[in-house]
């Protein structure tokens, strides 16, 4: 993931239903907290584009490209404090069961694909 794109997956965290239910009280609170501090780097219309990506979860793809612009603009992706606090949030998370991907995937013909984090893939093709 770059830069943007860990960042989205952090703040995507606890933007969606389900994921309250399924974190422990601790993961929340940090994504909050996260998301209170990105918060803080964006002005204007960033902070509005936060808020509608939250209030639309992960499934606001329009919202999401806004937010990576502004987010870009702030430099908030090449922040090396906010960057390893989105690493460890989503460790956090993973640990706790999330799924923190987001985006969508076109899998369509393709052959030996994995997806998701952390994981081990052995293919033999005949």
């Amino acid at each position: 993931m770059d830069g943007v794109e860990l960042l989205l997956a952090a703040l995507a965290l606890g933007a969606s239903t389900g994921v309250a239910d399924a974190t422990s009280a601790a993961v929340r609170d940090a994504a909050e907290s996260f998301r209170g501090l990105v918060r803080r780097r964006l002005t204007g219309e960033g902070q509005e584009a936060l808020r509608a990506f939250e209030a639309g979860g992960t499934d606001s793809g329009v919202w999401q490209v806004h937010l990576a612009d502004d987010l870009t603009r702030a430099g908030v992706d090449r922040d090396e404090q906010i960057l390893s606090l989105a690493r460890e949030l989503l460790a956090r998370a993973e640990a706790a069961g999330v799924r923190t991907e987001i985006g969508q995937v076109d899998l369509r013909g393709s052959k030996g694909v994995q997806l998701g984090s952390y994981s081990t893939q052995h293919n033999t093709f005949n």
